[in-house]
């Protein structure tokens, strides 16, 4: 296999000797060499580089001090040149480290170090050290599967930002940026369900050229890990498993009175207390299916349809608290709400089917018909209303041994209000188990029936 040598040459104590890097790249598909040199305990000390493999020797701006017991780490990282959507990025192909202290005696001397890249897929990021700085990094999502980092950190001048960007299955990617505040979108769609991991180095150009750029570090970041969401496409090959898991059991449609909500006593105290009597919704957590695009975006409350089958009435005991809220489901299930499949995951022996219920041209609901599959809410497999004979309209339920339907409605509830107007009342509840949210786990990665798997 034919090999690439590219040496980088610096000063040892200014002007006593000289160091010499060798840099044995073993293939052809190599555009740029991307290093990261940095005493090895002080990482926002040190240089990053680019230099164009097309020129064999370089120069480096380090002066190495001999004796001084530092150790310096050396990451040399063999890059491919890419573009997608109009923007040039670097997509690794081969890594090489190298820890080295410069002794005293090698002041009035070369020193000679060789460092052979490896082609073999590289897990770390590089300055994947423990000192880094907390630099705060938000994540936005547009559908279909397009991710935006920004950052609120604002510097007085341009900086130049490399990003450096991991997806669990695919290789590195290396972006440039220049700006004094980050704000960037990948150049491509991420595949979902997958564990992402971002971080940054920050600095300022010490010299650039059309072969060579050399940056002074002043921030290496934490990493921010992240999972990518499931897409529209995703969660309409979930609903399709869902359907077929559905059908091997048996069920029927059941005419509900409630839609209920237990909790504890000091939770329904603090809003009579604190909230004026008003049930506020708030984000929605991580339970379920970790890779749920609701997740931690709309603001909403769970409640349960969950029927016992002996007396068709809500569940005569609780997970959740010993205190039970019951509203009648037709004051909040109404025609001026749409109705969105958003999940479908295992509590043990049960299986949940999660449905955001969202005003009709509120943000909740514009976000959703991006990202979610919208149900027919007078007609799908799930939760219904269906209109009687007196125009009025009843909810129906799917039930079945085995399945049970959240809702996630999106809206605050004035619980004074439906009690002065006798459209819901509280009951006591026994509890079971510890009587506290328990955990879930997402049906998609724990039941094969309904996974889905990210091509």
């Amino acid at each position: 296999m034919s090999t690439l040598e590219v040496f980088f040459r610096g000063q040892i104590d200014s002007i006593c000797g000289q160091i010499c890097f060798k840099v044995i790249i073993p293939n052809q598909d190599v555009d740029i060499l991307m290093l990261f040199l940095v005493y090895e305990h002080a990482p926002h000390y040190g240089i990053s580089l680019t230099a164009d493999t097309s020129t064999k020797e370089h120069e480096l701006p380090m002066n190495f001090l001999s004796g001084s017991g530092c150790s310096y780490c050396l990451e040399i990282y063999g890059l491919r040149k890419k573009i997608e959507s109009d923007r040039e990025f670097y997509e690794y192909q081969s890594y090489g480290r190298k820890v080295f202290q410069v002794m005293k005696g090698h002041s009035a001397s070369n020193l000679n170090l060789n460092l052979r890249l490896s082609t073999q897929e590289c897990a770390f990021l590089p300055v994947d050290c423990a000192s880094k700085d907390n630099l705060q990094i938000s994540i936005h999502h547009k559908p279909n599967s397009r991710y935006t980092f920004k950052s609120n950190q604002k510097y007085q001048s341009d900086k130049t930002w490399i990003l450096i960007f991991k997806q669990h299955g695919e290789k590195i990617s290396f972006f440039i940026y220049t700006g004094k505040r980050l704000k960037f979108t990948l150049p491509f769609e991420l595949h979902a369900a997958r564990n992402c991991e971002i971080k940054a180095i920050i600095g300022s150009v010490l010299y650039e050229s059309d072969v060579v750029r050399i940056i002074a570090n002043e921030v290496n970041s934490e990493k921010l890990r992240f999972k990518s969401y499931f897409t529209k496409q995703e969660y309409q090959a979930l609903l399709k498993r869902t359907l077929s898991f559905i059908k091997t059991l048996p069920g029927k449609f059941q005419t509900i009175d409630y839609l209920y909500r237990n909790k504890s006593e000091m939770y329904f105290a603090s809003i009579r207390e604190y909230h004026s009597g008003i049930m506020k919704p708030y984000k929605k957590d991580h339970n379920g299916d970790p890779y749920s695009v609701i997740n931690g975006h709309i603001d909403g409350l769970f409640f349960s349809t969950a029927l016992d089958f002996q007396t068709m009435k809500p569940l005569p005991e609780s997970l959740y608290g010993p205190v039970r809220f019951n509203i009648d489901a037709s004051t909040l299930f109404t025609p001026n709400f749409n109705l969105y499949f958003a999940d479908f995951y295992c509590h043990y022996r049960v299986h949940y089917v999660t449905v955001v219920l969202t005003p009709k041209r509120s943000p909740t609901d514009k976000f959703c018909e991006g990202r979610l599959h919208k149900l027919d809410i007078r007609h799908n497999p799930f939760i219904c209303l269906s209109e009687t004979k007196e125009d009025f309209y009843e909810v129906i339920v799917y039930l079945s041994n085995g399945i049970r339907v959240e809702v996630f409605y999106t809206e605050a509830v004035n619980i004074s209000r439906i009690i002065e107007n006798q459209q819901g009342h509280f009951e006591r509840v026994p509890t079971i188990g510890r009587g506290e949210t328990d955990t879930l786990f997402p049906y998609s990665t724990k039941v094969k029936t309904s996974s889905v798997e990210a091509s």
